[in-house]
């Protein structure tokens, strides 16, 4: 029952950091960066919920360490800022787990100074 719970509350903050990575987006064009078709929003969202169900059947297997691997996979594939924001912080979330914290906030720490970097390249409109 337990292992249950915590599947559950997993499988909740999963979807919580999916809808807060798509959330900080302000146009659904910048979810594929900048560019817009018949893909537009579906395939960006497509990414990340094939991520969370990765994730959820690793979970339930007691194999969450391997999807570190196919998250680094997935930051070295793409450039679209809002699947590598929510794969910084599903990544971060994994390395949560009590005996690897350090990792966290290295992680948490490379996804800051990326996103900083990006910011700086297009300063928002007064």
């Amino acid at each position: 029952m337990k292992q249950l719970t915590q599947t559950l509350l997993l499988a909740s903050v999963l979807a919580t950091g999916a809808g807060s990575a798509f959330a900080q987006s302000t146009l659904p064009s910048n979810l594929d960066g900048g560019h817009v078709g018949r893909e537009g929003f579906g395939s960006s969202f497509a990414v990340v919920n094939d991520l969370q169900h990765l994730q959820r059947l690793y979970d339930l297997n007691g194999r969450e360490s391997e999807m570190r691997d196919i998250y680094h996979d997935v930051l070295l594939k793409t450039q679209v800022p809002a699947i590598r924001q929510y794969v910084y912080e599903a990544l971060a979330r994994n390395l949560l787990r009590p005996t690897n914290v350090d990792q966290a906030i290295t992680t948490i720490r490379t996804s800051l100074d990326e996103d900083l970097s990006t910011l700086a390249k297009h300063p928002s409109a007064p």
